[in-house]
């Protein structure tokens, strides 16, 4: 890839779009056709809550080492979804995970005190390394978010059309389908507002590769684990019946 390019955003959008597991996981292409069980998604219920507590970290890591006011704002307003809600605003990310997981018939302490798969540990260490290095780095985590709406609405469709799960139920899907278009955005308009040079668009690059791995290794962990539940085998948590 010649470096630097003029119109680095479209190459961000590229990458991420062409790398990222989406919907060419087996995990998730047996979640939209309707053949995952319900010990399947209480497996990615857990694994998302856990994931969805280091959130606002990776974005306050990130909002710390940049330095341009613009997107600072941005990562601030994540952090204030995440973490500063004023009273009668929506439930946080993590709490919407929580929500579901009682649906599929989970205890809230259950869930709280799971245990995080080593995929899922390996993913938080990765994007939090990534978070405190340049601030470049730390910025490809929001560029996982981008076209994340258009998988939130396949994923929500498939959990109300093929598992018969309320609005209420998920909520987090509906709100990561308006909230990811901006978050998605933190990234686009900074890679290409400030990534102009040849030195900003490897660090960028190198580091896009990095979170596009440790997605692989997220969701390779929760299929691992379905697999092992499948087999009557312990998965750090108790399993809906």
């Amino acid at each position: 890839m010649n470096l630097p390019q003029a119109d680095f955003a479209h190459t961000v959008e590229r990458v991420v779009l062409e790398g990222l597991p989406r919907a060419r996981h087996a995990f998730t292409r047996r979640v939209l056709a309707g053949e995952a069980t319900r010990q399947d998604l209480a497996i990615f219920a857990v694994q998302t809550y856990h994931r969805n507590l280091y959130s606002s970290r990776f974005a306050a890591a990130n909002f710390a080492r940049c330095p341009h006011l613009d997107v600072r704002h941005g990562l601030f307003e994540v952090i204030r979804e995440e973490e500063l809600k004023d009273p009668g605003e929506p439930p946080s990310h993590a709490d919407l995970m929580l929500r579901f997981a009682q649906a599929l018939g989970l205890e809230r302490e259950d869930v709280m005190d799971a245990r995080p798969l080593p995929g899922t540990r390996a993913f938080i260490d990765v994007i939090m390394q990534l978070s405190e290095g340049h601030w470049l780095e730390g910025l490809a985590f929001r560029a996982s978010e981008i076209h994340a709406p258009t998988g939130s609405g396949l994923w929500r469709k498939a959990l109300q059309e093929h598992y018969g799960f309320s609005d209420d139920a998920v909520a987090w899907w509906s709100t990561h389908e308006t909230a990811d278009v901006e978050h998605g955005n933190i990234a686009l308009k900074g890679y290409g507002t400030y990534a102009v040079d040849e030195t900003s668009q490897q660090i960028a690059l190198a580091a896009l590769h990095r979170m596009i791995a440790a997605w692989w290794v997220f969701w390779d962990g929760i299929e691992a684990a379905s697999q092992i539940a499948r087999q009557g085998g312990e998965v750090g948590f108790r399993l809906p019946v």
